[in-house]
């Protein structure tokens, strides 16, 4: 399974089941310079981590499987070698309870859908522009404001 057309590019891993935010976030990402790839599901995401660990997760939390974009995120957690992966929870999920299990599993930002694309591009940019050494709390991100910058 060939994961990227360019290995010595950073790489992203889209775990979205959505065609046309699945597009936008690959112009946006292969825009800035990174590669991607996608995953449907739980099973394919993990293979694809497996093979080859991206610089950031973007990932909806409804997923077409008995796993969850949180089962996602703790599979990377559990490994301390990719504790510096990003993740990017985008979810139509607005509750606090939502945001809080997205940080217990290790989600580094949360971004509520419906979003702007000014506003994805402020993620985007914060994230992978190598300072993010850390993980915030998602629950002081508001949607209207980008993540911090670390």
């Amino acid at each position: 399974m060939n994961i990227a057309t360019d290995t010595t590019k950073p790489l992203v891993l889209l775990v979205e089941d959505d065609p046309t935010l699945k597009r936008t976030l690959t112009w946006m990402c292969e825009d800035r310079g990174f590669d991607v790839v996608a995953a449907l599901d739980y099973e394919w995401a993990v293979e694809l981590i497996r093979l080859r660990t991206p610089n950031l997760v973007c990932l909806d939390l409804n997923l077409p499987s008995q796993h969850s974009g949180y089962d996602v995120c703790e599979f990377i957690r559990r490994d301390p070698k990719r504790e510096w992966v990003q993740i990017l929870i985008i979810s139509d999920r607005k509750s606090p309870e939502d945001m809080a299990h997205a940080e217990e599993a290790g989600a580094n930002a949360y971004l509520k859908k419906p979003f702007t694309l000014e506003l994805l591009g402020k993620y985007l940019d914060s994230m992978l522009d190598g300072r993010n050494m850390s993980r915030p709390s998602v629950r002081s991100l508001k949607r209207s404001e980008p993540p911090p910058k670390w």
